[in-house]
């Protein structure tokens, strides 16, 4: 062997190397050691909700198995709440961030800026701005990120429920502190909920969600990439680029939409009181406390009819002394429409035991 070609050889095997240290290094950082924190769960719970002025930008992936139906006009919700969720974050504010959610074909992105909501869809090239207030809406995927996310369902958490620290594990990057909850009621098909947070800025990083007697989660979200830098206004300001259209859609009057058309909602179904609604909605109204809660909302006769008939395919016709009430269950989310003769068609939908939101149905059509 020449001392050229050995020479060259020994140079390949520094490359070959070097490419080994530099493929094997994921791996490597994944299997060092995750510091501890010493926060308790009370301190780590405190940290997370005051975290919701803590800026940051980041990609990140939800994952959610809940097998809902498909009802009339709810196509974009089943989709989010089954399957998997790409998005984008940029975050400054409460008040002030942007979400783009990734697709095949394109992207929507969702502006919160100082003027409203701003929505702007790839595949019809138009930037909308809602105008109007929205005591209720419907889930969207910014609702999935991480941070948003555990903040909600910390809120909801009552004094009742366990919490207690979980081992620290490493998220895009952070060494975030880990969280359980563990519900007390038994009303409830949440079984715990696991939250990794950045101990430092109490940024959630990463939330899990265990339905009752469940050993994988129905539900993860989390970043795949993440940092605690503030995004310019530029970036979370809509800017259309030339040939983008532009509307306003005016959001109807919801109190004047849902309201009107059913009796007035019992103080109490379920043996459960009625949480305040909002925006002054009589007609649509949250039962229970805690986890252990859920909605109720009338809906239009011709919507009502369509979706009843839409769940009797595919959920439980159950024996109503009045009326027809169809239940479908996921693993997570309980679900029963019901209607009585000739009346208004009331979804009922929550976190809860089927036994409890059939006893609530069924007390809802005795009540008409």
């Amino acid at each position: 062997m020449s001392v050229v070609t050995a020479q060259a050889l020994r140079r390949w095997a520094i490359v070959v190397a070097g490419a080994g240290v530099l493929c094997a290094m994921p791996a490597i950082v994944a299997a060092w050691p995750v510091p501890g924190s010493p926060l308790s769960a009370t301190q780590l719970r405190a940290r997370i909700m005051a975290s919701a002025d803590v800026a940051y930008q980041g990609y990140a992936e939800s994952d959610v198995t809940l097998d809902l139906p498909t009802l009339p006009d709810l196509g974009d919700v089943v989709s989010l709440l089954d399957g998997t969720t790409d998005q984008y974050a940029w975050y400054r504010s409460p008040d002030q961030w942007r979400a783009d959610t990734l697709a095949t074909a394109g992207e929507d992105d969702t502006y919160q800026t100082s003027q409203g909501t701003f929505e702007y869809d790839y595949s019809s090239n138009l930037l909308t701005q809602l105008a109007g207030a929205q005591p209720v809406r419907l889930p969207r995927a910014a609702d999935l990120l991480p941070p948003v996310l555990a903040r909600r369902l910390l809120s909801y958490a009552g004094s009742a429920d366990h919490l207690s620290r979980l081992p620290s594990q490493r998220v895009a990057g952070f060494d975030a502190a880990g969280l359980r909850v563990i519900p007390a009621s038994a009303d409830t098909t949440i079984g715990a909920i696991d939250i990794w947070a950045d101990p430092a800025s109490g940024l959630p990083v990463q939330v899990e969600v265990f339905g009752r007697g469940a050993s994988t989660p129905v539900l993860v979200t989390r970043f795949l990439g993440l940092s605690l830098s503030t995004p310019s206004v530029a970036t979370v300001t809509p800017n259309p680029a030339p040939g983008v259209g532009f509307n306003v859609a005016r959001l109807p009057d919801v109190s004047g939409v849902l309201n009107g058309f059913a009796p007035p909602l019992p103080s109490q179904l379920a043996g459960l009181g009625m949480v305040a609604s909002p925006g002054g909605l009589s007609d649509v109204a949250a039962y229970g406390a805690g986890l252990a809660r859920f909605v109720v909302v009338p809906l239009p006769l011709q919507v009502g009819n369509t979706a009843l008939t839409k769940a009797s395919s595919v959920g439980a016709v159950l024996k109503a002394p009045v009326g027809q009430e169809v239940l479908v269950r996921t693993p997570l989310l309980t679900m029963v429409l019901a209607g009585p003769p000739g009346g208004p068609v009331y979804l009922l939908v929550g976190a809860v035991t089927p036994g409890l939101i059939e006893q609530a149905a069924t007390q809802l059509l005795e009540s008409e």
